[in-house]
């Protein structure tokens, strides 16, 4: 197989015209440009370079090569100069870890926001904690505090549990029966139709343990789906109710196809970003906290 380098430096040769010139350009000695130069034509088994008295002059060969190989060879030097130039936008590419439900409930429709260069892993919370201790990822976004020796650990946001209705719901009418009566709250939300994606998670059941004082109202959902997000999409096309988290919600909200009720305040967890100590930026991590607060807006302390 050809050497890469060595149709680099034929390159060189060919635009300079000079073995010289060639390896001023290359930075590397002239002896090596002649050993490369030599390599390659005996490689190929032709002549790709007369010499003369004033430096070289490329062969009816050489011109063909040179035809075949300029546009990517060119193409090669464009990449490496976009990777090492100063202010290279690949010198910074976020490699972030995130678990697959929460990417698909709170990020995805953010990736485009967080940089030109975004590189997402998906796993578990104790292998992402591992793999920013290890440096094998800058950044991971987890539920719960951590403090490690090899990571930095920021406040991202609480994630409270609402009830979510389509527009057409009277949530005046459900906060007044809550007042007066959570049996006749009860009753109220079991006639309607209900989406979920699992109707057995906990923050659900943490959900209706303290607005009905750990009583659980039966309601049987009409429509589950295996993902929250999804079950809030689904659930813009019809009409009825769920419980989410507020932060998944309100890209629906805000898009007019979902409103939000809280009977009562109901938080669940919070997120965390954590960072590697020895390879992330501080300024990056700033503007990165920025960026991922403004998504999903910490809760006031």
């Amino acid at each position: 197989m050809i050497n890469l380098e060595w149709l680099r430096t034929f390159r060189a040769v060919y635009k300079t015209k000079s073995l010289s010139k060639a390896a001023d350009m290359l930075m590397v000695s002239q002896p090596t440009v002649s050993q490369q130069i030599s390599a390659l034509e005996s490689r190929m088994g032709k002549k790709l370079f007369e010499r003369k008295s004033k430096g070289v002059i490329e062969t009816d060969v050489g011109q063909m090569l040179n035809t075949m190989i300029s546009g990517s060879i060119e193409a090669l030097e464009g990449v490496e100069h976009k990777i090492i130039k100063p202010d290279s936008n690949l010198k910074n590419i976020l490699t972030i870890g995130v678990s697959p439900h929460l990417y698909k409930t709170t990020f995805c429709q953010n990736i485009l926001s967080l940089g030109e260069y975004v590189h997402l892993t998906f796993g578990s919370k104790q292998q992402l904690i591992r793999d920013v201790e290890e440096g094998n990822l800058l950044y991971a976004i987890v539920p719960e505090k951590q403090n490690t020796y090899d990571t930095y650990c920021h406040h991202l946001t609480a994630q409270n549990v609402v009830l979510v209705g389509t527009p057409d719901i009277d949530f005046n009418e459900l906060k007044k029966l809550y007042k007066k009566s959570h049996q006749m709250a009860q009753d109220w939300l079991a006639e309607h139709h209900w989406y979920a994606h699992d109707h057995n998670s906990s923050f659900i059941k943490i959900y209706w343990l303290n607005v009905f004082d750990k009583k659980r109202p039966v309601i049987v959902p009409n429509y589950v789906i295996p993902n929250e997000f999804e079950t809030l999409y689904q659930q813009t096309r019809g009409s009825g109710l769920s419980i989410a988290f507020d932060n998944v919600a309100q890209y629906f909200v805000d898009e007019g196809q979902l409103q939000t009720c809280e009977l009562k305040k109901v938080h669940y967890r919070d997120l965390y970003l954590i960072a590697n100590k020895k390879k992330s930026k501080s300024s990056e991590t700033e503007k990165l906290l920025q960026i991922l607060r403004k998504i999903n807006p910490p809760a006031p302390y």
